[in-house]
């Protein structure tokens, strides 16, 4: 009976050593493969950023100085500061993936580009919600769908759209925002779906 325990417990050790093992051979590889990526993509020449998906906000219509507020004023502020930058929506890329694709040296341009799209989809969510507490919903809608045009991936900003939505019987609204919500390419894209699945 010892021996047969004894026996049943080596045989225990020795699967779980061959688990553990066979993980770190599996992390090493990962490790391996990575470190391989970064020395490929830290080699990459830069490449022309001419043609990337810019955020033009030069055409847009929203609602300037309709209100006196001083919240709605900063988040206006904010807004035409930066219709002088250059805004990008790189989400769901990592910096290895950006230097791959576009060089190395262009990483720094890269990485304030998407800081450019990520304060505006910010703004915007913030704007919209105020302009909403405000009563001001016509604003708020213009204001919250430029953000879903774009590419934001705020959940809040699907919440209350879907809302406005909803409180108007606008069910073409709630489809496009559906779909616009399945082009999202980050990792909040399955929330969203899922809060829009059950509208």
């Amino acid at each position: 009976m010892i021996f047969r325990t004894f026996g049943a417990f080596l045989i225990f050790l020795g699967l779980v050593s061959m688990c553990i093992r066979r993980t770190r051979r599996r992390e090493k590889s990962e490790i391996d493969s990575f470190w391989k990526q970064e020395d490929r993509a830290n080699l990459t020449q830069p490449q022309d950023l001419s043609k990337l998906d810019y955020v033009d906000l030069s055409g847009v219509t929203l609602p300037f100085s309709k209100f006196q507020d001083a919240q709605l004023n900063d988040y206006e502020q904010q807004i035409l500061s930066l219709r002088k930058e250059k805004i990008v929506n790189l989400g769901g890329l990592s910096n290895t993936d950006l230097k791959l694709q576009y060089g190395a040296a262009n990483l720094g341009l890269l990485s304030r580009y998407d800081q450019n799209f990520i304060l505006l989809v910010r703004t915007l969510n913030q704007w919209g919600h105020r302009l909403y507490e405000l009563s001001h919903t016509q604003e708020a809608t213009t204001v919250l769908e430029l953000a879903v045009s774009v590419g934001s991936d705020i959940k809040a900003t699907y919440e209350l759209l879907l809302k406005i939505y909803q409180e108007s019987g606008n069910t073409s609204g709630i489809e496009d925002l559906k779909h616009s919500a399945e082009k999202i390419t980050t990792i909040r894209k399955d929330s969203i779906l899922a809060m829009l699945g059950n509208a």
